[in-house]
């Protein structure tokens, strides 16, 4: 029979508790789908659809291009849906703020991957009230306590309403722009 030294219970404890919050605080919010399109569009075809997709779809000014890899097959880009309450609710006004995001895109001959990731809620503040961050949005149930006031569940239910109304729309046009031929693989 082994024993297990305080030393190694103490880790094992350790471990279990991260585990255990990860699992009560929810995975990072996430949208993420392989699509496979017409097997004839090649990699450097589909990073162009990619490309102008995102050059067309997110502002110049609250977005960028992290990674811009042609031979990988990789773009992944920031962007901004700026948080405006759709239900009103006690302290509304300083939740609302910006929700930074990532989008990152993978291509491969015949297909692709994208996902939505890293949602970063920052909450401007309102009229006679500071502002309220709830930080990296998650697929949890219950509100995180945000960077000042209490855990507000219309808040944290509306949040994610809205990322999930934009993330969805999104969705929809990259899926069309990326069945498209891109204009310089078109015969003119």
């Amino acid at each position: 029979m082994k024993l297990i030294t305080i030393g190694k219970m103490k880790n094992i404890l350790m471990i279990g508790v991260l585990l255990f919050g990860t699992l009560l605080s929810g995975q990072e919010l996430k949208y993420e789908e392989v699509v496979t399109v017409d097997s004839t569009a090649t990699k450097d075809e589909l990073y162009n659809r990619a490309r102008n997709w995102i050059g067309s779809n997110f502002n110049k000014k609250t977005s960028s291009v992290e990674v811009d890899d042609k031979v990988l097959g990789e773009i992944s880009a920031s962007g901004i849906i700026e948080y405006r309450n759709k239900k009103s609710y006690f302290g509304s006004g300083c939740v609302e703020g910006p929700i930074r995001l990532t989008l990152s895109i993978y291509l491969k001959d015949g297909k692709y991957k994208y996902s939505f990731h890293t949602f970063d809620h920052q909450g401007s503040g309102g009229y006679g009230c500071r502002k309220t961050d709830y930080g990296i949005i998650t697929s949890a149930e219950k509100a995180p306590k945000p960077t000042w006031g209490e855990p507000n569940e219309k808040a944290w239910n509306d949040l994610k309403d809205v990322i999930d109304m934009n993330v969805q729309l999104n969705i929809k046009d990259l899926k069309e722009a990326m069945n498209k031929k891109h204009e310089t693989s078109n015969d003119w």
